[in-house]
Order: structure tokens, then sequence, then C-alpha cells
């Protein structure tokens, strides 16, 4: 397992679990990301990547939300497993 690892660094194919925000993370995107399920613990897999590669499409609480990039940097994973 990996750490010290965001959101926009997983690929298809790879199980994450959150572990956190990251404290540069904004106030606003911080609670849009809590409001949509960007929770600690919550899996998260990357179900598509858009053709210009943002954004991308992630599975979470078995619901698609598509993030931008630079939010998605914001999201601390740490890999559990590939698929």
């Amino acid at each position: 397992m990996g750490t010290g690892q965001n959101l926009g660094n997983l690929t298809k194919n790879q199980v994450a679990v959150i572990v956190g925000l990251s404290t540069n993370c904004s106030r606003e995107v911080r609670q849009r990301l809590l409001d949509l399920g960007f929770v600690r613990g919550a899996e998260i897999t990357v179900q598509n990547i858009s053709p210009l590669g943002n954004p991308i499409a992630y599975n979470i609480h078995d619901t698609l939300i598509s993030l931008r990039n630079e939010d998605a940097a914001n999201v601390l994973i740490e890999l559990k497993e590939s698929l």
C-alpha cells in the first residue's frame, strides 16, 4: 500500500481509500468534496477519463462523480489494490 498520493495519481484498475483532504484545499472546495462523499475511509476508483484527460470520472459510494484535476489533487489517498 502506498501513502502520500493524491487522487490525481490514481489510474484505471486501481482501488484507493481516501485518507483525507489537503491542507492547501480552499474552504469552498473542501466543503464541496465532503458533500460529494469524499470522506476518510471511502473507496474510490477511476471509472472514465475524458479524451483530453480532464476531468476524470470517479466511482465513489456507487456514484460517478467527475472532478477536474486541480480538485482531485486535494484528495489524499492510499492505494489499496488493483482490479
